[in-house]
């Protein structure tokens, strides 16, 4: 077999643009109180990568993990950067600011066992006084990388590209997160896939909001650009759900090619535009819209598409992907300047695992999630017996490719990157734990987490397109904020709803509760046992903001999840109470 040619390392592509051009931008952080964007150059991000890295190295801490704990703003990429030429596992995660969050960070020190905690000077100031006594961060050196200190002297040693580069953990959103051991050779062929595939000319400007502890936003707003030689457009997270309409602001102002976010950013957009609240935008220079990181609605992308093409947004820069932490970030997406394709399906058909074309009013949409990017091998598998299906047959997803990881950190046991075919002992493959098929063309098409997939009567159901039929019912609703769950006590399956509801209208809440029912019945042919309205925002989300059904389900359960009105059926009691969606 011909060895796979690695790209060059992030590390070596940082140390070339430094050289080559060491006084232009790199990143612009955004603010929005009133003071100037943050920059940093090339040269400056070089120079204070190897200061971190250098005490890094004195620390002696090769190889070992280093938590990041960094908020938004221009601290972070020499921090991320500082251990990967210093040959540390960097461990990005969030700055915890809850109980919760301050306990999922426990979780992962734990389970890395890290050397050190970098972050910011009033950040590890904060930690200090919040960890608890147990804590395994008590003993752990917390160091700050903001101040102004003359950097040491420090050379770069270049990496092997089997060498652990990151450990990124998985969001959390149908099991507790893990830590997938990215390499450098992982991330190199990865963000070497994009370029291609995207077709993202060298200097592409990217405007990003995205967190920088996701896979989808470290690589796409602080890795990849330094694969273009370009620059990126940053503003926090919270900026732009506070103001949604800030990132097409900031795309039209500083003339972004390239930006991406899952599908309810796309949809927060088009809400917030629809409120007369539009500025002036030109986004006739966004050439690359990717949306990924959960199901992708067509109905987003021609909502979208219609409401700003009076903008110059040209509906064939939509570019819908496929991929996964465990895959580095990308494993499929459309091709580039071609329209998104769409598949309508029968219902009773994908029920039963074929995927067949259907045009009447009942059919379900799916979205197309493109093309296995080139080196990529993706299969479409029966889970139980681990043989390959044919075209437009429902399987588990598996994948190999020089960009998939090799394990996850520190785990045991079932280990999803080493399957093998059973017929032929084809292999090593990951398992992706998702539902989809392959069309004639070779497309690919997510159809459901197979966590997540609801079997009620023997019958399977797609929850998310529950949840689009339950959130569609009423202008109320949505369907990002609608969870489908079956709940069974002693072999009775009970299918209940959880949406999200504003509380100073709940004399509508009668309406919308029947218009669930209605729907839901005329659309699936199931009846909803019971609707559960719950505040806005008080769905359990992941640290990506996908919605955790199994766990809403147990807070429904247990009495934790606070609920402003119930409808139906009593929730029923029962020792032996399960969910009752599909596992492996």
């Amino acid at each position: 077999m011909t060895p796979v040619r690695t790209p060059p390392t992030v590390g070596d592509l940082l140390m070339r643009r430094a050289v080559e051009h060491p006084e232009k931008t790199v990143y612009t952080h955004l603010t929005f109180d009133g003071s100037d964007p943050r920059q940093i150059t090339y040269g400056d991000l070089f120079l204070r990568a190897c200061a971190i890295a250098g005490m890094l190295e004195r620390l002696g801490l090769r190889n070992h993990p280093v938590l990041l704990v960094y908020p938004a703003g221009p601290e972070f990429a020499p921090a991320f950067f500082g251990a990967l030429l210093a040959h540390v596992i960097a461990v990005p995660v969030p700055v915890p600011q809850f109980e919760a969050q301050y306990q999922r960070l426990d979780r992962i020190a734990a389970d890395c066992n890290p050397g050190a905690v970098l972050s910011t000077g009033s950040v590890a100031t904060r930690l200090k006084s919040r960890l608890s006594a147990a804590s395994p961060l008590r003993t752990c050196p917390l160091l700050s990388t903001d101040g102004d200190g003359e950097p040491a002297y420090f050379e770069p040693e270049p990496a092997d590209p089997c060498e652990i580069a990151l450990l990124q953990y998985t969001s959390g959103s149908t099991a507790e997160p893990r830590g997938v051991a990215v390499s450098h050779g992982n991330l190199a062929h990865n963000i070497e896939m994009i370029e291609r595939e995207f077709q993202a000319p060298p200097g592409t400007r990217t405007v990003s909001w995205l967190p920088h502890f996701h896979d989808m936003g470290l690589i796409s707003g602080i890795v990849e650009p330094i694969r273009l030689g370009g620059d990126a457009i940053l503003m926090a997270p919270l900026a732009f759900l506070q103001r949604p309409l800030r990132w097409l602001e900031a795309i039209s102002q500083y003339r972004g090619q390239a930006a991406g976010a899952p599908n309810f950013a796309y949809d927060l957009c088009v809400k917030w535009a629809n409120r007369g609240e539009l500025p002036p935008l030109d986004l006739s220079s966004w050439q690359i819209a990717f949306v990924g990181a959960e199901p992708v609605r067509f109905s987003t992308l021609e909502r979208f598409a219609a409401r700003f093409r009076a903008n110059s947004f040209r509906a064939s820069a939509l570019l819908p992907c496929y991929g996964m932490a465990e895959a580095t970030l990308l494993v499929s997406c459309k091709r580039a300047q071609t329209m998104p394709a769409s598949y309508s399906l029968s219902r009773a058909s994908l029920d039963i695992g074929h995927a067949l074309p259907s045009a009447e009013a009942s059919a379900i949409t799916l979205t197309g999630c493109g093309y296995p990017v080139a080196g990529t091998d993706v299969r479409i598998v029966d889970p139980r017996r681990r043989v390959p299906l044919p075209d437009r047959r429902v399987g588990e997803v598996w994948v190999r490719g020089p960009q998939v990881a090799h394990r996850y950190w520190n785990r045991s046991g079932d280990d999803p990157f080493n399957a093998t075919l059973a017929d032929s002992g084809h292999g090593p493959f990951l398992r992706t734990g998702d539902l989809g098929f392959v069309t004639e063309e070779g497309e690919l098409v997510f159809v459901d987490r197979l966590r997540d997939l609801i079997v009620i009567n023997g019958q399977n159901y797609i929850c998310h397109d529950l949840e689009l039929t339950a959130g569609s019912s009423h202008e109320l609703l949505s369907a990002d904020s609608c969870v489908a769950v079956s709940i069974e006590s002693h072999d009775k399956p009970y299918l209940v709803v959880l949406a999200e509801f504003p509380a100073v209208a709940l004399e509508f809440a009668d309406k919308a509760a029947e218009a669930i029912r209605s729907d839901v019945f005329t659309t699936h042919g199931l009846p909803v046992q019971t609707i559960a309205f719950v505040p806005p925002r008080k769905l359990s989300r992941t640290t990506s903001g996908k919605l955790q059904r199994r766990l809403n389900a147990r807070r429904l359960v247990d009495g934790s999840l606070r609920v402003l009105i119930r409808y139906g059926d009593p929730l029923p009691a029962s020792p032996a109470l399960a969910l009752s969606h599909n596992t492996k």
